[in-house]
């Protein structure tokens, strides 16, 4: 009995550790859903395009306010399967829209948003 319980630790403890690391290293589109009524990142992004091509200059920083305190959420959980680069420049493309905002340029509101975009697809991928 003894040899059979050492045998299962000596076997099992590494194969279960094994599996649980493959399992959270591969969980980077888990992890980016949006857990109740916060964290939908792509869709807010989306919305901001809009009110910057209107102008809305207000709405679009409350907009821009939003995604980055949905993205301070939902860093803390993407950390754990993206690379630290993918999420410093994320934080630097936010820092970027954020200026365009300020700026009141569409153009460069615009470029900020797919760059966002396309990082977002990449983070955790």
């Amino acid at each position: 009995m003894k040899g059979r319980l050492f045998q299962l630790l000596y076997y099992g403890l590494p194969a279960l550790v094994i599996a649980v690391s493959v399992l959270a290293l591969n969980s980077g589109p888990l992890l980016k859903r949006p857990i109740g009524n916060h964290g939908d990142v792509p869709a807010q992004l989306e919305a901001l395009l809009p009110l910057a091509e209107a102008e809305r200059w207000a709405d679009a920083k409350a907009a821009a306010e939003r995604v980055g305190a949905d993205w301070e959420r939902l860093r803390r959980r993407i950390r754990l399967t993206s690379a630290r680069d993918e999420v410093e420049t994320f934080d630097l493309e936010l820092a970027a829209l954020r200026g365009a905002i300020e700026a009141g340029d569409a153009a460069l509101t615009r470029v900020a948003v797919r760059r966002l975009l396309a990082l977002w697809a990449d983070l955790g991928a």
